[in-house]
């Protein structure tokens, strides 16, 4: 497998007009030649002494814009040993203040958690751009908004972050890239609790649910999160290594996916792994109820192709087919039927099937099932071996206990005429 070259702009963001700015190319490799490209034609050649190559841009101008990419080649023969992928290098005019970088719940988190980075700029429209040092692109955009959701943090998601803005018109106006913020993952110390959500199927809208996370702990604070959002949800302390958070009235914008940890709340990195995300399903009996339908009904033969449609109330959903209450399929579609088949079915395949759905718009948002469908798989071919099988036993039965019946009535002594 021949190395891989890395190509990234250090630092990360557009470069300004008149500013300078490093093209580092980077290959795990031994030795050889780094050669830039740009625009598709040879720039500059450097000799590797170490993993990475270095080429400054100074004074930037609009001629610096472009395509660049990396090339190694091995210093004896010239022969390309990798490439990188291409980077877009741009240069602008820096017309906005520098926005501001923060994050939450901290620059120490435990890995597996959930973060908040937030770019501060003063603009009501702005699209905003989250960099990643030693990434070639922008990790996240946003737009008309300036916070950035990062899930389940590993250490490959530790380093220096940074963000920059433009308003949209013309022309364009950039600001400056924000201040550099480094973020630590660290591995925890502690293993993760577990958690479970009751009801399973999903609460009712107005009624109660229950979220318990579990571990081998004491005296310490379970910490609640939910999916999407940084902020604690709720706190509570184990009884016996049990938690408990209580939701009395369930309503819409409960339904999510909802993790815990424990330990020092007031040092991050000191929190324990995060449980497995719990998802707590909201029912909704106002949503039109799935239909399903089936094709052929009833009893098919072995080896048949089975079609399931499953028909929702929205135009766009994620659909889910159920087996013996067992989810056998999952399809998003952006109609209101999704088709699930079930190409040449065995004896296995046979069972009660049934149907349901999630409005795209709100994942978590369920209703009640479809009808059930009785789906049975026979071998006709067997079943006709079997029966031809027990009919020639039948007829063998038969002439046996003619012929015995017969040999009976030869070997009886004839009786004697009464006498007169």
């Amino acid at each position: 497998v021949p190395p891989t070259v890395s190509i990234f702009l250090q630092p990360p963001g557009v470069i300004p007009l008149g500013g300078s700015a490093t093209i580092c190319c980077r290959c795990l490799c031994h030795g050889g030649n780094m050669v830039l490209y740009k625009d598709g034609y040879q720039l500059r050649t450097l000799e590797l002494h170490g993993n990475t190559a270095e080429f400054s841009i100074s004074k930037a101008t609009q001629m610096d814009r472009g395509l660049y990419s990396c090339l190694c080649v091995d210093g004896g023969n010239g022969a390309v040993l990798t490439h990188s992928d291409t980077m877009e290098v741009k240069v602008e005019e820096f017309y906005l203040p520098k926005p501001v970088l923060s994050v939450l719940p901290g620059h120490e988190v435990a890995a597996g958690a959930d973060v908040m980075f937030h770019c501060t700029i003063k603009l009501s429209k702005a699209v905003c751009f989250l960099y990643l040092e030693g990434q070639a692109t922008a990790l996240k955009i946003s737009v008309e908004h300036t916070d950035f959701y990062l899930s389940r943090m590993d250490h490959s998601k530790g380093g220096r972050y940074s963000c920059q803005c433009y308003t949209e018109g013309t022309p364009v106006n950039w600001s400056g890239v924000s201040n550099m913020l480094e973020l630590v993952v660290r591995e925890p110390l502690l293993p993760g609790p577990s958690i479970s959500v009751t009801p399973q199927e999903g609460a009712i809208l107005g009624t109660s649910a229950t979220i318990l996370c579990m571990c081998q702990c004491h005296q310490t604070v379970m910490l609640l999160y939910k999916s999407g959002n940084v902020s604690i949800q709720q706190r509570a302390w184990p009884v016996r290594g049990m938690a408990t958070f209580t939701i009395a009235q369930v309503a819409r914008e409960d339904g999510g996916a909802y993790a815990c940890h424990y330990g020092n709340e007031s040092d991050p990195s000191s929190l324990s792994h995060l449980s497995p995300f719990a998802e707590l399903l909201v029912r909704d009996h106002k949503l039109v109820r799935p239909s399903l339908s089936l094709k052929p009904l009833g009893r098919v033969q072995l080896g048949t192709s089975v079609t399931l449609w499953c028909t929702s109330g929205d135009q766009r959903a994620q659909f889910y087919f159920w087996k013996n209450w067992e989810i056998v399929g999952v399809i998003e579609q952006e109609s209101n039927m999704a088709t699930f088949v079930l190409p040449h079915v065995m004896g296995h395949n046979g069972g009660t099937y049934t149907c349901s759905y999630r409005p795209w718009s709100q994942r978590y948002i369920s209703l009640q099932p479809s009808s059930s469908v009785l789906l049975t798989v026979v071998d006709y071919t067997w079943s006709n071996i079997v029966r031809l099988a027990l009919g020639v036993g039948v007829l063998i039965l038969l002439g046996l206990m003619v012929g015995e019946a017969m040999n009976s009535q030869r070997n009886t002594p004839g009786q004697l005429p009464p006498l007169e």
